[in-house]
């Protein structure tokens, strides 16, 4: 049975603690006590007892009624009948005020000006019969009321704003970090496989040739990229289910060489130029020029029959790093609804750099360009 109530009372809440109902039952039921004994001995015709009837019903549908409107009328209909037996300092209007409150708290703007309305009008008009002393003392209670009532339904608006705002960002947080995860997966396999693949038609090439070392030598190449990847990806996995911060090394600018030589090895004719001091890239920039450029050279194999690719980086004052492939034709790279383009816009947005793609002289170019200092983030924006 005490479950129950419990139960009736957070529900009769609708959103507030459970201690705000508890306590607004409590002081209605004080009060209605309050105006009983006040009227103590009792004499027909029993006003004060049906008016403890009457406010007792109020408290019933407070706890089982959602709306709040029939505890209102009761309660001013409580009040009134107490009125009818007038003693000094009368205790019954000041359950006007608290029901006002309750109102203001837990309905509508137009129902809370409601109940302050009718509370004034049942106090005015036990003040004109000469039921009721100092009237102008319980009117300034109501109006109070009213306005305690309306300040704690505004902040239980602005929290539930709050909370609102707080999962829209939680959500956008984690809409952001799958799409960093997804770019870096991509990035691994897309680089991964493409010299795989590399290595691996090279190796039947030279069986067929009868060059065996050359065959054993490319599939060495292929072993261990697939077991780079291999660890690249369990590091991923670890990460997402790992509490804390990493500190395991990433990928920067000064690795594009060996990038560029693992292409080599597989076949791919990449000519290297890099130029400016490459240990004064920022980490995070040197990351997403390492992986734009994998996922470049991972695009030109995928997309060209003999691929061949030109990379320039400069480490001046804006970072251009420029992937270019002269044997694609003008009539553009065929679509295959990938995400690598994106992903490195993306990428290069959230570092205060932009990415142009497209082609340039009969070439399929890739362009990043970086601030290389906080300042100059407008300036390449």
């Amino acid at each position: 049975m005490i479950a129950g109530l419990r139960r009736r009372i957070e529900k009769a809440g609708e959103g507030y603690p459970p201690l705000y109902p508890a306590v607004t039952l409590a002081g209605a039921a004080a009060l209605t006590l309050g105006a009983l004994v006040q009227r103590l001995p009792l004499a027909p015709p029993w006003w004060a007892v049906i008016a403890t009837v009457i406010s007792a019903l109020s408290l019933v549908f407070d706890l089982w009624l959602m709306s709040k409107i029939p505890c209102i009328l009761l309660a001013a209909a409580a009040t009134a009948v107490f009125l009818l037996d007038p003693v000094a300092y009368d205790m019954a209007p000041l359950m006007l005020a608290l029901t006002t409150a309750i109102a203001a708290a837990m309905e509508t703007l137009r129902w809370g000006l409601f109940a302050a309305t009718l509370s004034i009008g049942v106090i005015v008009g036990g003040g004109q019969s000469g039921h009721l002393d100092s009237p102008v003392v319980y009117v300034l209670a109501v109006l109070c009321g009213w306005l305690v009532g309306y300040m704690i339904m505004y902040q239980k608006l602005l929290s539930e704003n709050e909370v609102r705002r707080q999962s829209e960002r939680a959500d956008r947080a984690a809409g952001d970090e799958r799409r960093r995860i997804a770019r870096e997966i991509h990035d691994v396999i897309a680089h991964s496989l493409s010299i795989t693949v590399l290595n691996v038609t090279g190796a039947r090439r030279a069986l067929q040739e009868g060059a065996a070392d050359e065959a054993i030598e490319a599939l060495e190449d292929a072993e261990r990229l697939g077991r780079q990847a291999m660890t690249e990806i369990r590091y991923i996995v670890k990460v997402l289910g790992a509490e804390g911060t990493s500190t395991a090394p990433t990928p920067g600018a000064d690795d594009i060489g060996r990038l560029v030589d693992e292409y080599r090895r597989a076949g791919v004719e990449v000519d290297l130029d890099m130029s400016g001091d490459l240990p004064s890239v920022p980490a995070p920039i040197g990351s997403a020029l390492y992986r734009i450029a994998q996922e470049s050279l991972a695009n030109v194999v995928k997309h060209t029959r003999q691929p061949s690719a030109t990379v320039t980086l400069q480490a001046d004052s804006p970072i251009v790093l420029c992937v270019a492939n002269p044997h694609l034709d003008a009539t553009g790279r065929p679509s295959t609804g990938g995400s690598g383009i994106d992903g490195m816009k993306q990428r290069a947005h959230l570092l205060g750099g932009i990415v142009d793609v497209g082609h340039r002289d009969e070439s399929w170019v890739v362009r990043a360009v970086f601030p290389n200092h906080p300042a100059e983030q407008q300036k390449v924006s």
